[in-house]
């Protein structure tokens, strides 16, 4: 199924769409396709933590199974890397 366009306008002052205008052309693409890719990031946040990351986040704050390290090397051949 081809998906549906709907024409937007919203009014931005002079130095926003300077700003836009230079960041879309900095990153190479037409500032429709910059402002609609900052609006995919901002309703479609990939970055959500799954349920092991929220765990693991509240272990760390509650300071619960942390691991100690005198140095980077006896830390990684602790966990395994």
């Amino acid at each position: 199924m081809a998906s549906r366009t709907i024409r937007m306008s919203i009014d931005v002052p002079v130095n926003d769409h300077k700003r836009i205008k230079a960041l879309a052309t900095i990153k190479d693409l037409t500032i429709k396709e910059f402002v609609t890719e900052c609006v995919h990031e901002r309703i479609y946040p990939e970055n959500i933590p799954n349920s092991t990351t929220k765990k693991a986040i509240e272990d760390i704050r509650k300071k619960r199974k942390l691991k100690k390290a005198k140095n980077v090397n006896e830390l990684f051949k602790d966990l395994g890397i």
